[in-house]
């Protein structure tokens, strides 16, 4: 066996997960041990406030926000376990996931509302991905858009992903009259919920402001020259890979077509709304990873070990850059 076939072997195996998750750990308990912390720019959501609030920085905050990235990676494996969107295993997806998170310590070393968000779309994702096909699927669909909805109280730009699973839903050919009915049950139900218990009222509602696009006064250049290349990065492998996806059967074409559609959409709103583009960046890192996670896979190249250790390369450096200044 030789040396580039043990790193490939390497890289999409258990061990560098670990390590991916060990420097994750390192990372964070550094930002946070060097005084670093998550600027809010943001406004509180329709009801409550936004996450950001909910812990001040410190070992809590980072405990939990780490608990959440590294939960929702091995998710996003586990998924694949069970609906096979990537056609070989996802560890690579994992460790890419986890490595792209560490180039922005900030969003890693504070439990934030995009970490959040991240946790709400993988949780989603299962119960969107398990109906594929299925005729009695209005339970998933409302248990999908209530905890849409309930979300939504605490960052109201998360509305957008409404429209992102009533789209997954209808890839998954199940959304009809029934699903429709379900979804607007589902979304107003945990209002008239919290209304019924005297946890809200009219009077609370606000309509958050959405920062005005390329507003981004108060956003590193750093943050923003980060973004625009993992976008760019993306969208061009994102069309790689499209001519080995619709190669798949129809329901793997379904999952990656959910995964298309949440990862331009986000990158809408990571301009629409740039000065809380933190907001949107583990979501897009998610689907970031998943594109990396394909483009390994589909290559037939004994060298493709040199664009992921160059990926890797570039996200350790941002990261210490990021810390040092």
């Amino acid at each position: 066996m030789n040396n580039e076939v043990i790193i490939d072997r390497f890289l999409e195996s258990r061990s560098f997960n670990a390590v991916a998750v060990g420097i994750l750990v390192a990372v964070a308990i550094i930002y946070v041990a060097m005084g670093g912390s998550l600027a809010c720019n943001g406004n509180n959501g329709m009801f409550f406030p936004l996450c950001n609030l909910w812990l001040s920085p410190g070992a809590v905050s980072m405990l939990l926000n780490v608990a959440c990235i590294v939960a929702a990676g091995y998710w996003l494996k586990h998924l694949n376990r069970l609906y096979g969107f990537i056609r070989a295993n996802a560890a690579v997806s994992l460790s890419a996931f986890l490595m792209l998170q560490i180039a922005t310590p900030a969003i890693s070393g504070n439990f934030h509302d995009g970490t959040l968000m991240l946790v709400v779309v993988s949780a989603a994702a299962y119960m969107l991905f398990d109906t594929y096909q299925r005729r009695f699927s209005s339970r998933s669909i409302f248990m999908v858009f209530a905890l849409l909805g309930f979300y939504a109280m605490f960052q109201f730009t998360a509305l957008y992903l409404t429209a992102v699973f009533f789209i997954g839903f209808m890839q998954m050919r199940v959304m009809g009259l029934k699903g429709f009915i379900a979804m607007l049950l589902g979304l107003l139900t945990p209002y008239w919920i919290c209304y019924g218990f005297g946890i809200i009222s009219p009077d609370d509602f606000n309509v958050p402001g959405v920062k005005a696009a390329w507003n981004i006064e108060d956003v590193s250049w750093v943050l923003v020259a980060t973004c625009a290349v993992s976008v760019l990065a993306t969208l061009l492998l994102m069309m790689s890979n499209m001519m080995r996806i619709i190669s798949y059967n129809a329901k793997r074409r379904a999952c990656n077509g959910f995964f298309t559609v949440l990862t331009i959409t986000t990158i809408i709103m990571m301009i629409l709304d740039s000065a809380n583009v933190t907001s949107y960046m583990p979501t897009f890192n998610l689907c970031f990873a998943v594109q990396v996670g394909h483009a390994f896979t589909i290559s037939n190249s004994d060298r493709r070990y040199i664009p992921m250790l160059a990926l890797y390369a570039a996200c350790l450096g941002l990261c210490v850059y990021n810390i040092i200044w």
